[in-house]
């Protein structure tokens, strides 16, 4: 890919990773989102250690987990009794052990 010539990236979710890695490249970037403003959207999404440790390479890991709502635990439920079927301890011995929530 020549890098005079601009790349365009369709969703703005999924896309700002690539965009922000092919800009720190030289590439001429633009970003389309349909949104007018990026924010919450409504179910949240989960992400794992290793995602925050992706984020760093990019530098924005420290902006991601001041945003990031940390749980202390991790509830997997029966769909019918509502009864917890196991759950995970997601505290500092979990962060510790992994370097990120």
């Amino acid at each position: 890919m020549q890098r005079n010539k601009p790349v365009l990236v369709a969703d703005a979710i999924g896309g700002l990773a690539a965009a922000l890695g092919l800009a720190r490249k030289g590439f001429g970037v633009t970003v389309l989102e349909r949104s007018p403003a990026l924010g919450e959207i409504g179910a949240g999404v989960q992400l794992g250690p290793n995602a925050f440790h992706a984020f760093d390479h990019p530098g924005v890991g420290d902006a991601a987990r001041a945003m990031a709502v940390c749980v202390d635990k991790l509830r997997l439920m029966d769909a019918v009794t509502a009864e917890d079927a196991c759950a995970i301890d997601l505290g500092e011995r979990f962060r510790a052990r992994f370097g990120n929530p």
